[in-house]
């Protein structure tokens, strides 16, 4: 088990959404592919935004994520999320900053005629910057998971049971 599932207890925040895939057997590198290309356009819109004005307090800035086939390892980038972690039913992403730290965790539990696809997000606010921080982006932050975890599913359950993309 990586290093990282041992600390659950030092991220006060967690929550988790899942949803179910038909006719899909896939594996993290297929999630972090379905990941980097299941964000709706408004999304990078206020990616762009908050980069502006996070910038200003030195907090790490970055593009949401880039859309297409990845072939990227552990230690790489999807956007601004660095891999930290790539199994075979586990990607975790992740970024240490000043006002916080966040993991997301991406997994997938093949069942029957298809699989669970979960996503999973924990943070670890530093101060009570962090937890402004954190406050102020939950809202969205709920939408956009859930959307984009709905997104991945038709994503990969149409690409069949290969889990490809097309």
């Amino acid at each position: 088990m990586p290093d990282f599932l041992l600390q659950a207890a030092d991220y006060p925040f967690r929550d988790m959404h899942q949803q179910y895939c038909p006719n899909a057997h896939v594996g993290a590198a297929q999630l972090l592919t379905a990941f980097s290309s299941t964000a709706p356009g408004w999304a990078d819109t206020l990616m762009a935004w908050r980069n502006r004005l996070v910038a200003r307090f030195g907090l790490k800035t970055g593009p949401m994520q880039q859309a297409g086939a990845l072939s990227v390892p552990e230690g790489g980038h999807i956007g601004m999320f660095r891999i930290m972690h790539l199994g075979p039913q586990l990607a975790v992403l992740g970024e240490d900053d000043s006002h916080l730290d966040f993991r997301i965790l991406l997994s997938v539990r093949p069942e029957a005629d298809g699989s669970r696809l979960q996503v999973e997000t924990w943070v670890r606010p530093h101060h009570w910057g962090g937890w402004l921080y954190l406050a102020l982006v939950l809202p969205v932050h709920w939408l956009l998971s859930k959307l984009m975890l709905r997104r991945m599913a038709q994503r990969l359950g149409e690409s069949g049971s290969t889990g490809k993309l097309r």
